[in-house]
């Protein structure tokens, strides 16, 4: 049955194919599909359906549409699998759909492709736009520079409103997008900024200077760090960032949603570089690139057990005259693991958002400490209770106490530590820092718990 007539008993014939559908279909089934539907279905789920295909596939289903659609779909798809279809595309439609991509967008495909790839791409494209892209190219792509996209709606600050805004429409055809509009001395340099609002209430004579703004918010440089650049946009709710040379040279502009791709790309990295898996690791990448990037953590995460296994090892006799130890062991791990874990996610966020200065770090230490003290004691009289049910001595419930609030306390002080101490270090602090801190809150946990163990019991 061709997808056409099974998508049909569930949705009119004109709408496009829902995602569902198309992630149902075997690659028998994809020469079937409708070039019509294909169009009138929403680019981005179009993207998300050929980011899971072979590159034959993909290329497949980019013939059945325009450049125009082509390029909005391109535009949504996985960074790498996009240029892997540039890579495989002939060159002159390459071409044509690279010069219709924003240039933020077509730079960062260019930046992924093969160097001899890139040079004929670039040798086919319209000069203007080749030289666009080359210079976005020359920035570092973790910078303001390497996101920003040229494309800026800019007046003159010796305009009328009636001019400005004559500026403004024959602009608009070749932008992106207009947040702002941004004025320009004869130099280029930045003066000030205003909105469309304020020009199309505003009569038509009166001068530009006399509307815009002069203290201009969330200015970036070329070399600023898109983090820095995406907390800027967030802490002054813009939707636009304008960035300048070191002369004051208007070069471009950090749009919102090149921030919102930003936070998430980051918020996920953290998070799974906090348990040692890949930075860019998703669930389609192959067996071999996953098992690349998680191997060594994984050899670094035996070596730390096995330190705790040795302190375990020095107790070995006393853990054999009292089994009852090896019991609540477990429990002495898990609720310092778990103490550290939180102390840990609040400062990885904090850091994300460049929220803690060096004056804060002695004030943060010591707030994480007393917080897994007093937790500990909370904890710890619930353990304790348990401990006396079960066996009906005091000592034994005292140290369990005592084990889970020190264990406690040293967990929430390392959470906060770790993360600081490797950024010192000019390190990621998220790069596996759990696996530190559950590597000293089990050594130190075992450690004093079997030290009470053998002095109060034995």
């Amino acid at each position: 049955m061709s997808p056409a007539k099974t998508t049909s008993e569930s949705q009119p014939e004109e709408a496009g194919y829902s995602l569902d559908f198309l992630l149902n279909l075997d690659h028998e089934e994809i020469k079937d599909l409708e070039r019509n539907r294909l169009e009138e279905t929403p680019p981005v789920e179009l993207a998300h359906f050929i980011d899971r295909l072979d590159i034959d596939h993909r290329r497949e289903v980019l013939r059945m549409v325009s450049d125009h659609i082509a390029t909005d779909i391109l535009a949504e798809m996985d960074l790498e699998a996009s240029a892997e279809v540039f890579e495989a595309m002939g060159e002159p439609r390459a071409a044509r759909i690279l010069e219709e991509l924003d240039p933020d967008d077509a730079t960062d495909v260019v930046a992924e492709l093969e160097d001899q790839k890139r040079e004929d791409l670039l040798s086919k494209m319209e000069p203007e736009s080749a030289q666009t892209v080359k210079e976005l190219l020359g920035y570092d792509p973790d910078t303001a520079g390497g996101i920003m996209t040229p494309d800026v709606c800019s007046i003159r600050e010796f305009f009328s409103v009636d001019e400005a805004i004559q500026a403004i429409r024959q602009q608009a055809e070749e932008l992106e997008t207009i947040y702002y509009v941004y004025v320009v001395d004869e130099d280029e340099k930045l003066v000030g900024v205003v909105s469309i609002r304020d020009l199309f209430l505003t009569t038509q004579e009166t001068a530009v200077t006399s509307l815009m703004k002069t203290q201009i918010l969330g200015l970036l440089a070329p070399d600023t760090d898109k983090e820095q650049a995406a907390n800027l946009m967030a802490e002054y709710n813009l939707i636009a960032l304008p960035v300048v040379n070191q002369n004051g040279k208007l070069l471009g502009i950090v749009t919102h949603d090149d921030v919102i791709d930003i936070i998430q790309a980051e918020a996920t990295e953290d998070i799974q570089k906090l348990v040692g898996a890949g930075a860019d690791e998703t669930i389609h990448d192959t067996i071999a690139y996953s098992l690349k990037k998680r191997h060594i953590w994984l050899q670094v995460n035996l070596f730390t057990v096995a330190l705790a296994a040795g302190v375990v090892y020095i107790f070995e006799a006393q853990i054999a005259s009292l089994t009852f130890l090896a019991v609540f062991m477990p429990i002495i791990a898990a609720t310092g693991g778990n103490t550290g874990a939180q102390a840990l996610a609040v400062v990885i966020r904090s850091l994300a958002l460049e929220d803690i200065h060096d004056s804060d770090k002695v004030k943060l230490y010591l707030k994480e400490l007393i917080k897994g003290l007093i937790n500990g004691m909370g904890v710890g009289l619930i353990g304790a209770g348990l401990a006396y049910l079960i066996k009906q001595d005091l000592k034994t419930s005292v140290v369990v106490f005592i084990a889970m609030v020190l264990t406690m306390g040293i967990s929430g002080f390392s959470g906060a530590f770790i993360p600081l101490f490797l950024k010192k270090l000019k390190l990621d602090p998220a790069q596996s820092s759990s696996i530190f801190v559950t590597t000293i809150t089990d050594i130190t946990g075992f450690f004093i718990f079997l030290s009470l163990g053998s002095w109060l019991l034995l």
